[in-house]
């Protein structure tokens, strides 16, 4: 799977234009083969990308090496334009404003698709992939992919007058089902709270080169209304009579406040 081609992810949001890289777009056979549909309005700068049953997903999260300029730029030069033929596309990008919980430092989450599980798979048998892919270590301290094939249709919106969370969860085998309690039993606070849960990613393929290879059971992405959310759920009842599920059900997670990045 590939990573992110800057590791500046601020570029302007401009209304009716979609957040794709300027690589992938320019490149026909991509945006022929890849499936989703992208909805924009020429008065609002709110993205919404419709992905459909099938499509394979990625959220890179990476965490760029001061002295790898040069071993990025060569990763890129090599092994995008063989994932653009497949399809492969960046959609969105979500910049990480605030490590709630976490040692990692990724810059940001961004969202990439393929057009399906065999375009995943075409591009990983290209014979030039592996050592590609070997290079990773010189371009980043660490890269963690979270990839999942959709097995239902599923639309997306990013608003830039919202914010984002997103909670990284390793669950504690046998108390798996604790966690989806726990969720479950602070909906109704989190929409109380101008919160919404868009979507969970569960059991993802997880890729990475520095850290433990052991997968995280699930992502979880929450837009709200305003910064504050998060800490009125934390005030309300029901998080308090559901906590206990969080601390059963989870070994370890990483949480991180998320935006689309500022306009220019």
């Amino acid at each position: 799977m590939l990573p992110f081609p800057r590791e500046i992810i601020s570029f302007p949001i401009l209304a009716g234009v979609s957040l794709l890289a300027t690589a992938c777009s320019a490149n026909p056979a991509a945006q022929a083969s890849d499936k989703t549909e992208v909805a924009s309005s020429n008065e609002s700068s709110v993205l919404q990308l419709k992905f459909r049953k099938g499509q394979v997903l990625s959220f890179v999260a990476p965490e760029a090496r001061e002295d790898g300029d040069a071993a990025r730029e060569a990763y890129y030069s090599k092994a995008f334009p063989i994932a653009e033929k497949l399809g492969f596309s960046r959609k969105a990008v979500l910049r990480v404003q605030d490590k709630i919980i976490s040692d990692y430092d990724p810059s940001g989450f961004i969202l990439y698709s393929w057009p399906d599980a065999g375009a995943l798979a075409a591009f990983e048998a290209d014979s030039a992939w592996p050592a590609i892919k070997a290079s990773r270590p010189d371009a980043w301290s660490e890269l963690k992919i979270y990839t999942d094939e959709l097995e239902e249709d599923l639309t997306l919106s990013f608003d830039p007058a919202k914010t984002y969370t997103v909670v990284v969860a390793w669950l504690n085998p046998g108390k798996e089902a604790d966690y989806a309690r726990y969720l479950d039993g602070i909906t109704e606070a989190v929409n109380a709270a101008g919160g919404r849960f868009i979507y969970k990613m569960k059991d993802p393929v997880f890729e990475s080169h520095a850290s433990s290879p052991a997968a995280p059971q699930q992502l979880t992405f929450v837009e709200w209304d305003n910064v504050e959310g998060f800490s009125k759920v934390r005030q309300s009842d029901a998080y308090k009579q559901n906590q206990q599920y969080f601390a059963s059900g989870v070994d370890h997670v990483e949480f991180y406040r998320l935006a689309l990045p500022e306009e220019k």
